[in-house]
């Protein structure tokens, strides 16, 4: 079992009923219990961003570099503070998460024993949240990250 590979993402994103699908090259690792997936994002405004997802204990934390800097939180059934920021202004933001669900590994392979609870790829990801921007509502979103293993 693996602690680290090179794995392809694809990020599904809806929102008022549009959806967007991105995929990314990255890399997937984990440390003990805790997941983080990394991978690099070329925004056509801002540049090059890099965003490390990581995911422990039933919450999920997105920190993104680069061209815009932002650090936001999910955790079911909270509201969370966390900040997005450009190069020409600063936001407070704030996430309520109403679902966050993980499934690793193959749910196919039939297994036993403890090893089966440690996180393995492929690893799917799902979030949905409500957003504040400097407390007004700014919309709701599904989010679906799936990191696999590349060949």
């Amino acid at each position: 079992m693996k602690d680290r590979a090179n794995v392809r993402i694809t990020l599904e994103s809806e929102q008022g009923g549009e959806k967007q699908v991105q995929q990314y090259a990255g890399e997937w690792f984990r440390k003990e219990r805790t997941v983080y997936v990394r991978y690099v994002e070329n925004d056509d405004n801002y540049g090059e961003v890099r965003t490390l997802v990581r995911f422990r204990e039933g919450e999920l934390h997105v920190k993104r570099h680069g061209g815009v800097e932002s650090e936001l939180t999910y955790r079911a059934g909270n509201r969370i503070n966390g900040k997005f920021i450009l190069p020409q202004a600063r936001f407070a933001m704030e996430t309520e998460t109403s679902l966050l669900w993980v499934q690793s590994g193959d749910m196919t392979k039939e297994g036993h024993g403890p090893a089966l609870l440690l996180p393995m790829l492929p690893w799917l990801i799902e979030w949905h949240y409500s957003l504040w921007v400097d407390e007004q509502p700014a919309g709701d979103f599904k989010i679906r990250l799936r990191a696999e293993e590349c060949e």
